[in-house]
């Protein structure tokens, strides 16, 4: 009898002990929970609402700017469109990584965005006697406006072009491009309004709840994540590695204005945006979806998100030198996007879809 207590007493103390080292569960986390719509919501005010919104107050103030060069012709005013310029594009490329909705389907990404600039036309464009009415610009090839014809007529082909280089038609076609601009990213901010007719907005936070759009909050998820693999494969296989590949400094974006690094780096800025949930300010993204349940996947794309932006900033030159120049720096920053890029749809789409309904 006795044996048999001490026996079980000796079995109790081994369970105990074996319970108090076992590890805790670093899978899971104990924050807050989110809940799906939460976060749709947070990220439809705190991402896409803030970065549509800024663009739209930088190209409004690019075409300000515009007026007010035209009118003085001074160096310093130019200087300012050019600033302006970074400004604005700087917010249009951190909006790149949900390309989803109306910017998508109402044709206004191409509109802002066609690369590169198609000279011969955009130099009979200038050369010719047609007046730029609104009616004109429509009619334009979406490669002779937007952001890329505004930034050569800005800076010009190599970069550094001043007030007095500017002819009567030069500045004629700047101010209806910037006009342009500026009314596309109005239209692009009025579509994700909540109080505007017929806004996105309400179709996305919607999603599963009476969407129009949406018959299941995962549709919304997956397009999101989708988008957000879709601009990595644009970066590393399209904008680097096109001309990185073929050696061609001509197929280059952004290169009047030595952007190209920068427009790449707010690329995945803006996949980082989605995934935090922040843009100006700090919300709910998917991480908060993602932290509940795997640690481990988001400390993953956390460091796979700084890794790749890390390995943009470490080429130091322009992009156009760099692909000579700095040939194992682009290699690596191209790799490094493809690897965010596998990590998005190899395990965080595979996880958005089993965590949403």
């Amino acid at each position: 009898m006795k044996s048999y207590k001490y026996l079980c007493s000796l079995a109790i103390a081994i369970l105990i002990t074996i319970t108090s080292c076992k590890k805790p569960d670093t899978s899971q986390t104990t924050d807050t929970p989110s809940t799906t719509t939460e976060i749709l919501t947070a990220f439809s005010n705190n991402v896409v609402q803030a970065t549509y919104n800024d663009l739209n107050t930088q190209t409004n103030l690019l075409y300000s700017d515009v007026l007010v060069f035209e009118s003085s012709l001074s160096d310093n005013d130019l200087i300012s469109c050019k600033q302006v310029w970074r400004d604005a594009r700087s917010a249009w490329e951190q909006g790149e990584g949900f390309l989803i909705g109306p910017v998508e389907f109402n044709n206004i990404d191409p509109q802002i965005d066609t690369w590169p600039v198609d000279f011969t036309k955009l130099d009979s464009v200038l050369n010719g006697y047609s007046v730029y009415t609104t009616t004109y610009i429509d009619s334009l090839q979406d490669a002779l406006k937007g952001f890329h014809a505004i930034e050569y007529l800005l800076f010009g082909k190599n970069g550094n072009k001043t007030a007095a280089e500017f002819t009567s038609r030069e500045l004629d076609f700047l101010k209806a491009l910037s006009f342009d601009l500026n009314t596309l990213t109005t239209e692009l901010a009025d579509s994700w309004n909540e109080n505007t007719n017929d806004n996105y907005y309400t179709k996305f936070i919607n999603a599963g709840n009476g969407s129009s759009v949406y018959d299941t909050q995962r549709l919304a998820y997956e397009e999101l994540v989708n988008a957000m693999a879709g601009i990595c494969d644009e970066v590393a296989n399209g904008k680097i590695a096109e001309p990185f590949l073929s050696i061609d400094p001509s197929l280059e974006e952004s290169p009047f204005a030595f952007n190209s690094i920068t427009d790449f780096t707010n690329n995945i800025r803006s996949v980082q945006n989605v995934y935090l949930g922040s843009y100006t300010k700090d919300g709910k993204g998917l991480e908060d979806l993602v932290r509940q349940y795997n640690l481990s996947l988001d400390s993953d794309m956390k460091t796979k998100i700084n890794t790749a932006i890390a390995s943009l900033q470490n080429i130091t030159v322009p992009f156009g030198q760099a692909i000579t120049e700095q040939p194992t720096q682009v290699q690596n920053a191209m790799d490094a996007v493809n690897d965010l890029k596998t990590e998005i749809e190899d395990e965080l789409l595979p996880f958005i879809q089993q965590h949403t309904n």
